[in-house]
C-alpha cells in the first residue's frame, strides 16, 4: 500500500515545469510563431509569436528581430497588440515586411480596436504607428524606392451605421444571409463585434460593406502621404497561396528530378507512400531548396543544384519545417541558411536555424518541451480496407489495457486537439486514456468512400492496438471538428465500437439545407450534389436518412457531447434536439465563436469538459471540484448503456502517469 507521504512525493515531482505541458490550460496557451521574415540585406530575421492567455482572454503577439548568423540572442521589438482571425477562426499569421533598404520593419497590427501599420528601426527602439486611418488597414506593401502602399477598408464608423440601419429596417434575406448566424453583429472581426454576410458559394464570411471600393494610399520615405498610382496598387495583388503548388509551377529540370523521386504531381489522389511537395525557395544561379511531406506531415528539405541537376539531403524532420503553422508556408531564407518553424507531436513550436550544411540551431523556444511528462508518442501506420493508414498515438507510461480517445483528419504539427485543436490530447494521456489523432487516409475524393475508409481506419487500428495490449476495446470514445465530426458521426451510426462521442461541427441533415437553400444560393445546391451525391430533402429523402445523424438516433447507441459555435449550432437542430429528448446527448453553444473556437477561455471551457466527458464515460471518474456537480448530475441522467466499472463511479482528479512517476 503506497502511503501518504510517498503519494504525496510522486504529486510534487509530477508538477515540475514539463509536467506542467499535460494540462488543459498549458495546452491552451501554446505559443506559435508566424511572420519571419529577412531583411534585404540578409542580416536580420523578424518574426512573431502569439501567446493566448487564458487569464486575459486574449491572444498577445510580441515581435523579435535576431541576427541572421546566429550568433546572438534574439530582441524584444516589442509587443503589437492583439492576434486577428479569419472568419473560419484561423488565426492570421504575424505581417511584416523591411523596408528596401532594410532600415525598418513595418507590421500589420490590431491595437486598441484598429488595424493600423507600425514601424521599427532595426535597433529595436520600439514601434510607432505609421499608416492609421478611419478604415482598417488590410494590405500593404514597399515599392523599390521605398514607398509604402496600404490598402484601407470602409471607415469602422460606416459600417457600425450600417449594422444600426440594418437592425432598425429589418434585414433582407437573400443569397448573401447566413440565416445560420445570429444576424446582428453576431460574429468578432478584428476585436469588434460585428454583422457579416456570405461572400462567395459556400460558407466564406465577411464583414458588411466588403464589397465597398478601398481607400489605397502611399506613403514616400519622407512621410508624405498621396493616393497610391496604377502601378503602386498592382504591387497589392494577392499572391498565390503554396498550398495549391505544383510540380508543374517548377523549373522543368527540378520537376524532372523531383517526380523521378516520386513526388506526387496533384497532391490530391496520390497513393499513401508519395511524398507531397510543401514549399520552394529559388536561389542564385538556378538553384532551389524544395520542402516536401509524406503521409504523416514530416516534411524533409532538399537542395537543388542547377549545376549537377542532382537534389540532396538539407534536413528532415518527425514533423514540420515551416514558416508558421502551415506545412506549406515557406521557411524565411537568408544567404547561407533557413529560418523555420519545427514542430512535432511531442515538440511545441521552436524557431530554428538551419544551415546550408543541414546543421540545425535552435533561436528561441517560446514553450516548456513536454519531453519528460510520461507520455510516449508514436506514428503507427496500419493497413485499413486495402489502404495505408497512419496516426500519432499518445499514451502514459503505465502497464495495463487503456481507454482510447480517437480524433479523426489531420495530425500536422505539435498535438494540441486535433484539427481546431478541440481535444486535449495530453491531458486525456495523462489521465490514463490513450489519445489517437488518424490522419485522413489518402486516396478517392468521394464523400462516401471517405467515410467507409475512414471508419475501417478506426475499427481496423482499434483492433490492432487491442492486439498489442495497450487498449481495451470496450471502452473507447471519439470526437472531431468539421469532416472530422461527420467521421465520427458516420462511425457511431456504423459501428459499436464507440462508448463515448464528441463533436464540435454541425452534421448534414435536412436543417442543413434549408438553411442555405433559396436564391442566390445556387452554387450552394451544386456542391452539395457534388460532394454529397444528394439535392434537396424533398428530391432526395433516401440520400439524406444516410447521411443524417439526426435521421439515425437508433442507431446510436453512446452519449454525444456537442459543443458548437453559435454561428453553426442552429443548422444542427435536429440533432441536438433528437439527442436531447432521447436523453442521448448534451450541447454547448458557445457565443462569437467561429468555425474553429479561438478565444482562449473557449477553447480552454472546451478542453476542459472534453477530458472531464471521456474520464465519466470511459474510466468512471469524476473530478471532485464542486463547481462541477451538476455535469455529472446530467450525464448521470443520460441513459446509454454504462460502462461495466460505472456504477460506482470514484472521486479522482490525480493523473494516472503522477501517482506511478518515480
Amino acid at each position: 500500500m503506497v502511503s501518504r507521504a510517498a503519494l504525496l512525493v510522486a504529486l510534487m515531482a509530477a508538477a515540475s515545469p514539463a509536467a506542467s505541458q499535460i494540462t488543459s490550460r498549458a495546452i491552451a496557451e501554446t505559443a506559435d510563431i508566424s511572420g519571419i521574415e529577412a531583411s534585404p540585406d540578409g542580416k536580420w530575421i523578424a518574426y512573431r509569436i502569439e501567446r493566448p492567455s487564458t487569464l486575459t482572454n486574449r491572444i498577445d503577439v510580441d515581435w523579435y528581430i535576431v541576427a541572421a548568423d546566429g550568433q546572438s540572442a534574439p530582441r524584444s521589438l516589442g509587443r503589437a497588440g492583439t492576434a486577428m482571425w479569419n472568419d473560419a477562426g484561423v488565426i492570421i499569421p504575424g505581417e511584416a515586411k523591411w523596408s528596401p533598404d532594410g532600415k525598418r520593419l513595418v507590421i500589420r497590427a490590431l491595437v486598441d480596436g484598429r488595424v493600423a501599420l507600425w514601424a521599427s528601426s532595426a535597433d529595436g527602439s520600439g514601434f510607432r504607428p505609421i499608416v492609421a486611418g478611419e478604415g482598417d488597414v488590410e494590405t500593404f506593401a514597399f515599392s523599390e524606392d521605398g514607398t509604402l502602399v496600404a490598402s484601407q477598408g470602409p471607415p469602422r464608423d460606416v459600417i457600425a451605421r450600417t449594422e444600426e440601419a440594418e437592425r432598425e429596417n429589418g434585414i433582407l434575406v437573400d443569397g448573401h444571409t447566413d440565416l445560420a448566424q445570429p444576424l446582428f453583429r453576431g460574429a468578432l472581426v478584428n476585436g469588434r463585434a460585428a454583422s457579416q454576410r456570405f461572400v462567395n458559394d459556400w460558407f466564406d464570411r465577411a464583414p458588411l460593406l466588403s464589397a465597398e471600393p478601398r481607400k489605397i494610399s502611399a506613403r514616400a520615405p519622407d512621410g508624405l502621404t498621396r493616393l497610391a498610382r496604377g502601378e503602386e496598387k498592382a504591387l497589392l495583388a494577392p499572391q498565390r497561396d503554396s498550398l495549391f503548388l505544383l510540380t508543374s509551377d517548377l523549373p522543368s529540370d527540378l520537376r524532372a528530378s523531383l517526380e523521378a523521386q516520386g513526388v506526387c504531381k496533384t497532391k490530391v489522389g496520390c497513393a499513401a507512400e508519395l511524398p507531397r511537395l510543401s514549399w520552394w525557395h529559388a536561389l542564385d544561379g538556378g538553384d532551389a531548396i524544395v520542402a516536401t511531406h509524406d503521409a504523416d506531415f514530416r516534411q524533409r528539405l532538399q537542395r537543388w543544384s542547377q549545376k549537377s541537376r542532382r537534389l540532396t539531403e538539407m534536413a528532415a524532420s518527425d514533423g514540420q519545417l515551416s514558416g508558421d503553422r502551415k506545412y506549406f508556408t515557406p521557411c524565411a531564407l537568408t544567404g547561407d541558411a533557413l529560418f523555420c518553424v519545427e514542430a512535432a507531436a511531442a515538440l511545441p513550436p521552436r524557431l530554428v536555424r538551419i544551415g546550408k550544411n543541414g546543421t540545425k540551431q535552435i533561436i528561441d523556444a517560446p514553450n516548456s518541451h513536454p519531453d519528460h511528462d510520461g507520455l510516449l508518442a508514436e506514428t503507427i501506420v496500419w493497413q485499413a480496407g486495402g489502404s495505408r493508414a497512419s496516426g500519432v498515438l499518445i499514451r502514459p507510461k503505465i502497464p495495463g489495457r487503456l481507454p482510447l480517445f480517437i480524433t479523426y483528419y489531420s495530425c500536422a504539427g505539435y498535438l494540441r486537439g486535433g484539427v481546431g485543436d478541440e481535444w486535449p490530447l495530453r491531458a486525456l494521456a495523462a489521465h490514463g486514456i490513450a489519445s489517437l489523432c488518424i490522419n485522413a487516409v489518402p486516396g478517392n475524393v468521394d464523400k462516401a468512400v471517405r467515410y467507409d475508409r475512414a471508419l475501417a481506419a478506426v475499427e481496423s487500428v482499434t483492433k490492432l492496438l487491442s492486439d498489442r495490449g495497450i487498449v481495451d476495446v470496450d471502452r473507447v470514445g471519439m470526437g472531431g471538428l468539421s469532416f472530422g465530426s461527420e467521421v465520427t458521426m458516420w462511425t457511431a451510426t456504423r459501428s459499436n465500437i464507440l462508448k463515448a462521442i464528441s463533436i464540435a461541427s454541425v452534421q448534414m441533415e435536412p436543417a442543413y439545407y434549408w438553411f442555405n437553400a433559396r436564391p442566390g444560393r445556387e452554387t450552394f445546391d451544386d456542391n452539395i450534389e457534388k460532394t454529397w451525391g444528394v439535392r434537396s430533402p424533398d428530391e432526395t429523402p433516401d440520400g439524406w436518412k444516410r447521411l443524417s445523424p439526426a435521421l439515425n438516433i437508433d442507431k446510436i447507441s453512446a452519449p454525444v457531447l456537442m459543443q458548437f459555435p453559435e454561428q453553426e449550432a442552429r443548422l444542427s437542430i435536429e440533432l441536438v434536439s433528437r439527442l436531447a429528448t432521447a436523453h442521448m446527448g448534451e450541447t454547448h453553444i458557445f457565443p462569437y465563436a467561429p468555425h474553429i473556437k479561438v478565444e482562449p477561455r473557449q477553447k480552454l471551457a472546451a478542453y476542459e469538459r472534453n477530458l472531464d466527458w471521456f474520464r465519466f464515460w470511459l474510466k468512471g471518474e469524476v473530478d471532485p471540484d464542486p463547481s462541477k456537480a451538476q455535469q455529472y448530475q446530467r450525464w448521470a441522467k443520460l441513459n446509454p448503456a454504462l460502462p461495466s466499472d460505472s456504477t460506482a463511479r470514484t472521486q479522482r482528479s490525480t493523473s494516472a502517469i503522477s501517482i506511478r512517476r518515480k
